[in-house]
């Protein structure tokens, strides 16, 4: 009952701070935005190419880069005719075009240009070099001797850069609990609150539940305004929500328990926000939330690979999610993971609960 009653107080508080509850889910959604308007490409895209043939002995290549297909039949190249080389380097300056394929007269050999920094150029560069050395080869006479065929080894896969990174948009907004918890924790310690619940007989256990509780309520809301958003923005979910949103629901309990931590360490709420900041964006970037980080394996349990970064809930979260929602995994594949998530969640709790009776209440 007392663990109810520190939660609705806690709850009341937060209401009372709009702007810094706003702020905690204002701050990721701008991050989602950011993404899908930088990384909204498909992943598997026809790449607009321009090109410039300087006699009827090249419209065979062209024909061949005409002919060339997805395993779902669209096409790779979307062709261009160009009609001289400054309007084709216009065009490719003006990001009209990916790359520019320049034929020669004898039909024979073309170069391809494009912009070297340019992700798409990248991608759309080795596919018209592929499909330019086969060309080669059968005009040659050459037999092909290896082709390689693209094949998801699941049945569902992302289908755009924004599938691949909008998981790691929502590990970043549950992390942005860290700081938070550390703050309503803090805020009862500069505010002396700590001798009032002395004489209550509130334990420890007692009121660092009721927070977390309180929390985790608030981390229901921002996971559902997480997921609606992503979906909005044009997510393609292959998974399961609800298993998504347990997930995302375990995650928030070890960020929680973080934040219950760090407030161990802190005299007032400014320290917390500061510390429990850093502590968040540490964690975004060692997940793998923004961008990849490299294998770093300690030892291996149960055929799964344990890594150092892995002490971060938050890599098994992503992971999980990532599985989930991009792949169409169940519980039984993001079992291991979802349960290193729990145990961590269990741990920091507990070492928050332990480390607070003993700095804080007795110092209180």
């Amino acid at each position: 009952m007392k663990v109810l009653v520190v939660a609705r107080k806690s709850l009341r508080e937060i209401g009372r701070e709009l702007q810094l509850l706003g702020l905690t889910v204002a701050l990721p959604l701008i991050f989602m935005l950011i993404t899908k308007a930088t990384y909204g490409g498909m992943l598997v895209t026809t790449h607009p190419v321009m090109v410039l043939s300087a006699s009827a002995a090249g419209e065979p290549l062209v024909a061949a880069l005409q002919a060339e297909q997805y395993a779902d039949g669209r096409p790779v190249f979307a062709l261009t005719p160009a009609t001289d080389q400054a309007a084709a380097e216009a065009a490719l300056k003006a990001q009209h075009v990916t790359a520019v394929v320049t034929v020669a007269e004898d039909g024979q050999h073309a170069t391809i240009t494009g912009d070297a920094t340019a992700s798409r150029f990248y991608r759309a560069g080795v596919l018209l070099n592929a499909a330019l050395n086969r060309y080669a080869d059968r005009a040659a006479g050459r037999p092909e001797v290896v082709r390689a065929v693209e094949q998801p080894l699941t049945a569902a896969a992302p289908q755009s850069d924004f599938d691949l990174y909008a998981p790691g948009m929502m590990v970043f907004a549950l992390l942005m609990i860290v700081p938070q918890t550390a703050m309503l924790v803090a805020r009862e310690v500069r505010w002396r609150t700590l001798r009032r619940l002395q004489l209550t007989q509130v334990t420890a256990l007692e009121w660092l539940g009721g927070i977390s509780l309180a929390q985790l309520i608030v981390a229901v809301a921002q996971v559902a305004v997480l997921f609606g958003a992503a979906l909005a923005l044009g997510f393609h979910n292959h998974g399961s929500l609800p298993l998504a949103v347990l997930v995302g629901l375990v995650l928030a309990c070890a960020c929680i328990g973080q934040g219950l931590v760090t407030a161990c360490f802190v005299e007032n709420d400014s320290q917390a926000a500061n510390i429990g900041s850093t502590v968040a964006m540490l964690q975004v970037f060692v997940s793998g939330a923004f961008f990849a980080m490299p294998p770093l394996t300690v030892f291996t349990l149960g055929g799964h690979q344990i890594d150092l970064f892995d002490l971060s809930p938050a890599t098994s979260g992503l992971l999980a999610l990532q599985q989930v929602l991009g792949y169409g995994a169940g519980l039984r594949e993001v079992g291991f993971r979802l349960g290193v998530t729990a145990l961590l969640s269990v741990a920091y709790f507990a070492l928050g609960v332990i480390i607070f009776r003993r700095k804080q209440l007795r110092a209180g």
